[in-house]
């Protein structure tokens, strides 16, 4: 198994035992407003963790943006999520700019 494919298994266990724990738990135990503040975080911090070094880094370099499809790709896919708050569209968006990038790149 590559190292990126059981990073990838083991985050997700992770985070699917995180969720599942807080939902079963959830609906006995009143959590306090600073946990369900800090629960809010861990979503958007582990995509970063996991997307940014894909995004910026290739063999271990951080690479200009002329030379990164994915980032290229990124960009509109990050604004289109921004002001629409649209999961279809956003992914749609960046599934198209990215073969369109990858296609003509």
């Amino acid at each position: 198994m590559s190292p990126v494919l059981l990073e990838t298994v083991l985050i997700g266990i992770g985070t699917y035992l995180f969720r599942s724990g807080s939902l079963s738990l959830g609906s006995r135990i009143a959590w306090p407003e600073g946990v369900r503040t800090w629960l809010s975080f861990v979503t958007p911090a582990v995509l970063g963790a996991l997307l940014g070094p894909m995004i910026l880094m290739q063999n271990n370099r951080v690479i200009a943006l002329s030379h990164s499809a994915d980032l290229l790709a990124a960009l509109p896919t990050c604004v289109v999520a921004w002001f629409t708050r649209h999961l279809l569209l956003t992914v749609a968006t960046g599934v198209v700019c990215f073969a369109v990038i990858r296609y003509f790149v």
